[in-house]
């Protein structure tokens, strides 16, 4: 007979990726017992459009909890991967008793500007037009209800190099930056483990 998992950990990998790296992170954040799923969007994939990404994470999502139902879950999502798991979470209130805390990792939620480089005429371009949009007033509205961290990095002017300190940002979020690295290496950083680490000990809602 399977065990029931202390504790299901959902992890997603950003754009221009796959899940090997942001796996290797949070393999070292469980215990035995847990559930780990980083599901593998396709390298290629995540170049196109995000509607289809998120209906892929939310099949995986949908079959898991309901194997689960009263499994505590635990949620990091890396760039893309942050902004797929709001729209998720957005879109499915009803998980949310279920989900002991939310980390989005360098997740542009309040829109990338450097996405409009990937544009034309206000046209997205593949991802980039979904990477445009502000989903803070989403965010907002889930980190009310669910423990929320945001953890962004600095290599200086207040950017990552590709997301800005400020397009993190998520009101009553908590929120952890981590200067000189850059946004690729957040994805499987010790220094992220770490972070993740302590605030899973003391996961709170922040009272704006």
């Amino acid at each position: 007979m399977q065990k029931t998992p202390d504790y299901i950990l959902f992890a997603q990998h950003g754009w221009a990726d796959t899940e090997e790296a942001i796996a290797a992170m949070v393999q070292t954040l469980g215990t035995p017992q847990t559930l780990v799923i980083t599901p593998n969007l396709g390298w290629w994939k995540t170049w196109w459009r995000i509607k289809p990404l998120i209906k892929q994470v939310e099949g995986i999502a949908t079959e898991t909890i309901a194997q689960y139902p009263q499994t505590p879950i635990r949620i990091i999502g890396y760039s893309l991967g942050g902004l797929i798991w709001v729209e998720l979470l957005n879109q499915h209130p009803e998980w949310w008793s279920q989900v002991e805390s939310f980390v989005l990792v360098a997740s542009p939620i309040g829109g990338v500007d450097l996405a409009r480089n990937f544009t034309f005429l206000g046209m997205g371009v593949g991802i980039a037009g979904a990477m445009l949009d502000n989903r803070r007033q989403m965010a907002e509205s889930i980190a009310k209800v669910i423990p929320t961290l945001v953890i962004a990095g600095d290599i200086g002017g207040g950017t990552d190099g590709a997301v800005t300190l400020e397009e993190t940002k998520v009101p009553g979020a908590n929120f952890f930056y981590l200067p000189t690295l850059s946004h690729p290496t957040l994805k499987n950083h010790p220094a992220v483990a770490e972070v993740i680490r302590d605030f899973w000990q003391n996961p709170v809602i922040i009272d704006n």
